[in-house]
């Protein structure tokens, strides 16, 4: 909980300061709001840094359950759960689950490498995507670096936030089956509310990410 709390302030902030930058754009230098623009930048780090955080430690209790119930050891970093599961190494159906971020999660991990290990800084710049629709971009001077062209970062990090929230769903599936198997029991939910920030995450995977499920009330006011 403490992780995905933290994740949703740094995507309040990241959007609160990117906003705030695009909207001094007047055209002079001097009303560019460039402390806005920094702050943008470094709030786009975290989100990279703590959506990694969040899947570590998702990994963590999948490593707890499985320990206390079968004895299993498994990795409790979630990229070596993601490289096992593509040879079937993990146990029963889990390797499903973790192959379902394929699609998303190498490419998060590449730019988190980038920040941490390979010294790389992105930059933000407002361009057109090929719709021509005036987009917030991420470019860096670094050939070698994990970045694609006309690439929304909106529209990005939604595509995470839906990629985490559909391997939630495929994880509380697969834990159905497994709760069933294990004690003869099925598990029941009670429906959840999230309010304000801590919707942050559901709230980019819905808005920017097309997440979508049954059982999801959207309210925005």
């Amino acid at each position: 909980m403490r992780h995905e709390l933290n994740l949703c302030l740094m995507l309040e902030l990241f959007d609160e300061r990117l906003t705030r930058f695009e909207r001094s754009l007047k055209g002079e230098k001097v009303n560019c709001d460039y402390g806005a623009y920094s702050e943008a930048i470094c709030f786009l780090d975290a989100v990279y840094l703590f959506s990694k955080l969040l899947l570590d430690s998702a990994a963590g209790v999948v490593r707890h359950l499985h320990k206390f119930r079968t004895g299993c050891e498994l990795t409790k970093r979630f990229n070596v759960m993601y490289n096992r599961s593509l040879t079937g190494e993990l146990p029963d159906n889990l390797n499903m689950v973790f192959l379902g971020v394929e699609t998303w999660f190498p490419q998060l991990e590449d730019r988190r490498d980038d920040i941490v290990h390979r010294y790389e800084t992105y930059f933000i710049v407002f361009g057109q995507n090929s719709e021509g629709k005036k987009t917030a971009q991420q470019f860096s001077p670094r050939e070698n670096a994990h970045v694609i062209d006309d690439e929304d970062l909106q529209s990005y990090i939604g595509m995470v936030m839906a990629g985490y929230q559909r391997f939630v769903d495929g994880l509380l599936d697969y834990w159905d089956e497994m709760f069933r198997s294990w004690y003869s029991i099925s598990v029941f939910r009670h429906s959840t509310h999230l309010l304000g920030r801590s919707a942050n995450i559901l709230l980019w995977a819905y808005r920017y990410g097309g997440y979508r499920n049954d059982n999801m009330v959207v309210s925005e006011s």
